[in-house]
């Protein structure tokens, strides 16, 4: 990885940060940072923070490592309606760490800068004495009218998500090696949504208009869903062939390496998807479907995939396979504790 690197914390910050700092953020030379907000908008705030070897591994490409820390927190600002503005980084070093590893990292925040029209406001860099912490705060602008919380789903809606599920998880056991009879390409395209996912950002404006409850999808669909159900007080079935999977997944899932039980608990429950669950009221279905297409028209290709409507309740998800028997997991989501 070429030679330990001595630069201190300000010639660091200097070097490879301020170049993404915008207005407000002053170089990254002030104690602090000025947050202007548009007129008759809000600021939405998120944090998510990944750590080694957790969410990435040693040896991950430092790029794919920035990219992803970001990218996590715009999945959230875009489950609550929220488009992206600024974000701010807290990076926490290994004792192990090499300029050209953090050069590599800076490009891929920089990438991304551009990729979604941010600038970074400010943050801290410290000694972790162990794995690589990142930790992001990101902010963006609603009308505070249109903010989408876990919270107001109603009976009767009707439930959607985004994207495909399972790329993320499976990704990881092809990275690791569980999934050793995928083809090359397979596995390529596998490991690259592990590493950095596309979550569907130029979707919030649509999610801000037509979604009634919405939240990204992280931990896990199945653990996810029952966060959304238990907070707006849904029960719901959805049935394994409503949901949507990718040509990559479905080969992941006849493959062999794991058992096909085992390869689709991990893609339903594995995590790191960063797609969207959100209901949105029956009456209004016809009209965000035709907005939806409409938007995948502009290339954006978002992918929107109804899954059932939610009925009165506590909280309960059943999962029926392909025999409409439910499916029972030894963990619905990921957990760190």
């Amino acid at each position: 990885m070429g030679e330990k690197n001595h630069l201190g914390e300000f010639e660091l910050i200097e070097r490879f940060f301020a170049p993404l700092s915008g207005e407000g953020g002053f170089g990254l030379k002030d104690d602090a940072a000025l947050m202007k907000v548009s007129p008759g908008k809000a600021l939405v705030v998120t944090q998510d923070a990944i750590a080694e070897p957790v969410h990435f591994l040693p040896g991950n490409p430092p790029e794919t490592i920035a990219r992803k820390a970001l990218r996590v927190n715009l999945s959230d600002l875009a489950a609550k309606g929220a488009v992206p503005t600024a974000f701010s980084l807290a990076l926490g070093l290994g004792d192990a760490w090499r300029e050209d590893w953090l050069e590599g990292f800076a490009r891929g925040l920089a990438e991304d800068c551009r990729t979604y029209g941010l600038t970074l406001s400010g943050g801290d860099t410290f000694r972790t004495g162990g794995g690589t912490v990142i930790s992001i705060t990101a902010w963006g602008e609603i009308d505070p009218a249109q903010y989408r919380s876990r919270l107001t789903a109603r009976p009767g809606d009707r439930l959607f998500v985004t994207g495909t599920i399972g790329e993320g998880a499976l990704g990881l056991l092809a990275h690791t090696g569980k999934l050793p009879s995928l083809s090359a390409g397979t596995r390529d395209i596998l490991e690259r949504r592990y590493f950095v996912p596309e979550p569907p950002v130029s979707f919030a404006p649509l999610i801000a208009e037509f979604a009634s409850a919405s939240m990204d999808i992280s931990d896990g669909f199945v653990g996810d869903l029952e966060k959304l159900a238990t907070a707006s007080g849904f029960d719901v079935e959805v049935n394994v062939p409503d949901i949507p999977f990718s040509r990559e997944v479905r080969e992941a899932l006849d493959s062999g390496g794991v058992s096909p039980d085992r390869a689709l608990e991990s893609a339903l429950s594995g995590g790191d998807d960063y797609q969207i669950l959100f209901t949105v009221p029956e009456s209004r279905v016809a009209s965000f479907l035709e907005k939806a297409h409409k938007h995948s028209e502009t290339g954006e290709n978002t992918l929107v995939t109804p899954l059932a409507v939610i009925r009165k309740g506590s909280g309960r998800v059943r999962v029926l396979g392909d025999n409409g028997e439910p499916l029972e997991f030894a963990a619905t989501s990921w957990r760190h504790f």
